[in-house]
């Protein structure tokens, strides 16, 4: 398992092994991906959105599982029997997405095909769950988050006054962790240095349950680069890590992968997608030049190696990962 890209240009899409330096035809995802957008990936999975209607689509095989209509959400639960009332829905006219305001995260059994998909829509401040055999999406009110992350059957959020919540999807319903959620009264904090600035900032877990802070960022001479930050757990403070533990993680996905072998993507490595990368000037302070490339970043040398983009759109998934 190793991080590969999908490329997408003018209705075709195309699979890229960065490891056998090849790339090959998709036929059929460039017809999807010409009519809907993709809100997330997990393994050979993809999260689309085709004007509010959500489904998760196989790459190799085109095969889709339609998710429930956003129209009905479930509102309210009893307390007195820790149950949602099925009978009580509200009617949520769910406004046009759009992927860099709204994070979306989603896990699924490539065998068995059992799933969990959130998202979080930021105008309406609510969070939205389903797992397979719901047939309505579950709505939590007043939350809005930076980014989200699933594993283990744990939901995580990274709010956006930087704290981090957690929510357990093990049992029949989702329930949100309180007295075991060692971050709870926590907050992400971090003391930029000089020149320093925040880009953007994604919540990861390690394959040992490790919770961490990945930034992209930059210096005020144009240098950028990525931090991690790990929460120490006896002082309660966040603290800079200086590798994955020999993981690598692409930028939003919410995982890191390991055993990749130095197939493709070196260990230690963050994969980053087009406007992942702080925006360069220019030539005036109010003017930006966006990134359009994909890249990679290694944590040992701080060095960017940004990859050839002819490509319309582009996103890294890892296949059999999950």
């Amino acid at each position: 398992m190793y991080p590969l890209r999908i490329l997408f240009q003018q209705g075709l899409a195309y699979l890229q092994d960065l490891d056998e330096d090849k790339i090959e035809n998709l036929e059929n995802l460039g017809f999807y991906l010409s009519k809907s957008f993709v809100m997330a990936s997990c393994s050979s999975w993809l999260l689309m959105n085709d004007h509010s209607f959500l489904y998760l689509l196989n790459v190799f095989t085109s095969e889709t599982i339609n998710l429930p209509s956003m129209e009905s959400c479930q509102e309210e639960r009893d307390d007195e029997y820790e149950d949602f009332i099925k009978s009580t829905y509200k009617r949520q006219k769910v406004i046009k997405y759009s992927p860099a305001k709204n994070p979306a995260c989603f896990w699924i059994n490539d065998k068995t095909r059992d799933y969990v998909v959130a998202w979080n829509h930021h105008d309406q401040n609510n969070l939205f769950t389903v797992k397979k055999g719901d047939d309505y999406w579950y709505t939590f009110e007043g939350i809005n988050c930076v980014d989200m992350a699933y594993k283990d059957h744990k939901l995580y959020l990274y709010t956006y006054d930087c704290y981090i919540k957690i929510f357990d999807f093990s049992g029949d319903f989702p329930n949100e962790v309180t007295r075991g959620n060692p971050y709870r009264n926590h907050p992400f904090r971090y003391d930029l240095q000089h020149q320093e600035s925040f880009w953007k900032a994604k919540v990861a877990i390690t394959n040992s349950g490790d919770v961490l802070i990945v930034a992209s960022m930059k210096r005020l001479e144009e240098k950028r680069f990525f931090k991690i930050f790990k929460m120490n757990m006896e002082s309660g403070d966040w603290e800079i890590v200086d590798s994955l533990g020999g993981e690598v993680l692409i930028f939003g996905h919410g995982v890191t992968i390991k055993d990749v072998n130095g197939l493709g993507v070196k260990s230690d490595s963050i994969c980053f997608g087009h406007d992942d990368l702080c925006p360069r000037p220019r030539g005036c302070r109010r003017s930006f030049k966006p990134n359009r490339k994909s890249g990679v970043f290694d944590l040992a040398t701080s060095r960017i190696t940004l990859l050839a983009d002819w490509c319309s759109k582009s996103f890294w998934f890892v296949p059999g990962f999950a």
